[in-house]
């Protein structure tokens, strides 16, 4: 009989992969801000999240609406003991000031408490902008670059590649057949072993 096994939703891997973009999307798609864990118990993302210790996923599960106090299988207050089980005095005092109790048992630190009231409260925060997910997304923004020539007297090509693994010697190759068809005598070979890794074959 095979064990069963649970796969992290689009939340959840969002949160673990730190990326916030993600998690932003995930809460748009409508996963569950208050997600159950497998033993029931709510609050998955922001208790993963304070584990995690990234600040900015953190504020976003809170302006969603995350409960700062969920419980887990091991007791109530789980978001703020998996912070500071994990080191993260930030998100601990961030949890504190948005009204986490302190567990029974806990003593907060000075590390702690001198943060609480000095964060940036989550209400006041702007909307995080969502990054374009391909190459084929329309983006309005507009960069300038200054055209500058950073080596004078030298010739720079555009070249599309198709694929880069490891050094293209297509662009090598297409180097000299260039340096050949004008008629110029190729750059000089570089020096003896300079291509060759530190690795020794056994």
């Amino acid at each position: 009989m095979s064990a069963k096994t649970f796969a992290p939703s689009k939340l959840i891997s969002a949160i673990r992969a730190g990326r916030l973009s993600g998690v932003i999307a995930a809460i748009d798609d409508g996963c569950a801000i208050e997600e159950a864990d497998i033993h029931g118990c709510s609050g998955l993302p922001l208790r993963t999240a304070c584990f995690e210790g990234d600040i900015a996923i953190v504020r976003e599960l809170l302006r969603g609406g995350a409960d700062v106090n969920a419980m887990a299988a091991d007791g109530p207050g789980a978001p703020i003991r998996l912070a500071l089980r994990a080191g993260h005095s930030e998100i601990a005092a961030l949890l504190v000031q948005h009204g986490a109790a302190i567990p029974s048992g806990i003593d907060l630190a000075a590390e702690v408490t001198n943060r609480v009231g000095t964060l940036e409260p989550v209400a006041e925060e702007v909307e995080v902008p969502l990054l374009p997910e391909g190459p084929d997304t329309d983006s309005d923004v507009e960069i300038e670059f200054e055209a500058t020539t950073p080596f004078p007297g030298h010739l720079i090509e555009e070249v599309d590649v198709n694929a880069c693994y490891g050094t293209d010697t297509n662009l090598l190759t297409m180097d000299l057949l260039r340096h050949e068809a004008a008629g110029e005598t190729p750059p000089p070979m570089p020096p003896s072993g300079f291509w060759r890794t530190s690795q020794t074959k056994k």
